[in-house]
């Protein structure tokens, strides 16, 4: 965020646009962009610099949902919807110039796996941009309860990415603690969620609606309390 009252929409763009002014990314780029939701990155990626880009992702309904809105939008031309687990993916060695990912590997219980792949698929001096939320509690115990209570098993603290980050065979291009944005973004999220509740109730059931929003809740005390972060980072394949 620029400052307070700024869209959320805004914001995640402005991050998008940091990590890919780091990774030097042009309209010559091959992306592979994992774990990407419905594709707004990828989208973001091919509309604003012309990057060809392969999103993956494991939630069918999410790839179809992807594909219909990048049509809608006229760049199916530009980007190619595959289903692909980031832990081990249907792609040759050396096929892509920039692997990213963005608030995702929270969810990876084998982080070293998910980057060995990224390195295999990368070209030589291929880039790594991501970012991630951190949980900065000392507390091992209360760190995995509270990773298991918001269903992210892989949320790591920032002292476990940089070190993961120090054993590859990278060099760092930007490391950037984005944590002071985290109770502002899910404070965004939780009132646009609030606000279409009762739509989202219809779609799928109150169980899964009233969860979501327990697990935002819970997130954005987290990040008031200093606890919750996030952090970036952009590599360069050495």
């Amino acid at each position: 965020f620029a400052g307070a009252g700024e869209r959320l929409l805004d914001a995640q763009l402005r991050a998008t646009r940091i990590l890919a002014a780091a990774a030097s990314l042009t309209s010559a780029d091959y992306v592979l962009a994992v774990a990407g939701g419905i594709g707004g990155t990828a989208r973001s990626l091919a509309r604003e610099f012309g990057a060809r880009v392969t999103a993956s992702n494991i939630a069918e309904t999410q790839i179809e949902e992807a594909r219909e809105i990048t049509d809608r939008e006229g760049l199916a031309a530009a980007i190619d919807f595959r289903y692909a687990d980031y832990h081990n993916l249907p792609f040759p060695d050396a096929a892509f110039d920039v692997w990213w990912c963005q608030e995702a590997l929270l969810y990876s219980v084998d982080k070293p796996r998910v980057f060995q792949e990224a390195l295999r698929v990368l070209k030589p001096n291929g880039r790594i941009a991501f970012s991630d939320l951190t949980l900065d509690q000392p507390d091992a115990l209360a760190r995995e309860a509270y990773a298991a209570a918001i269903l992210a098993p892989g949320l790591w603290s920032g002292a476990q990415w940089t070190g993961l980050v120090e054993a590859l065979p990278v060099k760092v291009l930007l490391r950037r603690d984005w944590s002071e944005h985290v109770a502002m973004t899910f404070d965004n999220v939780r009132t646009k969620l609030l606000a279409v509740r009762d739509e989202f109730t219809r779609r799928t059931t109150a169980e899964l609606v009233d969860g979501t929003v327990s697990r935002v809740t819970r997130q954005l005390a987290a990040a008031r309390a200093g606890q919750l972060g996030c952090i970036a980072f952009v590599l360069s394949r050495a």
